[in-house]
């Protein structure tokens, strides 16, 4: 009686014990936020993520309110995840005063491309397509409208890290595509802080067209391993640029 009683308790206890090894196999959330650029990592599969920002940015006639930025994401494999993106603002300048609504919504993926070795970086390639017509009325694109960048990271021991992309992306409008380029390096602090600067900007397909160059930084904080909160700020670096920004995020993810 003893044995059979004991039997089916020591194989719970193996699922058990075998159930908490896969959950510890699962590394801290991985975001691509606050950062411009996006990191190399998906999420782990059969996982859903939300990365929420809000932020507050300034140019020359005024200001431009984000409340919030999304991006929706959920883990197919360990190779593929499906994001959607999400952006609801609000304009406050000379010309139109109050101006809010929904962006256009993307719809897209993330796939690993290859893993860190040696000097070769951990890839990813991101893609996004603009649906015309899923926006505020003021902000629809005519248009469908792809982007794709590559995203690169290398790690550099325990501690640093850097992270670099390089993509193209579309209007909506016209057929021009903007090339774009982000370059970040950041550090593990302590007690799960971690601290990032980066450059990154547009480069206009026309070169009469004008660069926008800018500068930002800020700082991570992980709980709990599934949930971040982050706080950032920029700077802009060329005349046309945005003046500055400001942004704090929320990001946390579950298995589904």
């Amino acid at each position: 009686m003893i044995t059979g009683f004991a039997c089916p308790i020591l194989a719970q206890s193996d699922t058990l014990k075998a159930q908490s090894d896969s959950m510890m196999t699962i590394k801290p959330i991985k975001t691509d936020r606050p950062t411009q650029g996006a990191t190399a990592d998906l999420v782990p599969k059969g996982y859903f993520q939300m990365e929420n920002g809000f932020s507050i940015e300034e140019n020359d006639t005024g200001f431009v309110y984000t409340h919030p930025s999304t991006i929706w994401k959920v883990g197919v494999n360990e190779n593929f995840e499906v994001r959607v993106v999400t952006e609801y603002i609000n304009i406050q300048d000379e010309p139109d005063p109050d101006v809010d609504g929904l962006l256009p919504i993307q719809v897209g993926v993330k796939a690993k491309l290859l893993e860190q070795h040696g000097i070769v970086p951990k890839a990813s390639i991101i893609g996004h397509v603009t649906l015309p017509g899923i926006a505020s009325k003021q902000f629809e694109a005519t248009y469908f409208a792809p982007s794709m960048r590559l995203a690169f990271q290398h790690l550099i021991g325990d501690r640093f890290k850097v992270l670099y992309n390089a993509g193209a992306e579309w209007n909506g409008e016209d057929a021009r595509p903007i090339f774009l380029y982000t370059l970040a390096a950041s550090a593990a602090l302590f007690n799960n802080f971690n601290l990032y600067v980066e450059a990154y900007g547009d480069v206009p397909q026309q070169i009469e067209d004008d660069f926008k160059h800018r500068l930002d930084g800020g700082l991570t904080y992980i709980i709990g391993g599934n949930v971040m909160v982050d706080i950032s700020g920029g700077i802009g670096l060329s005349d046309n640029a945005p003046e500055q920004y400001v942004a704090i995020g929320l990001s946390y993810r579950f298995k589904m």
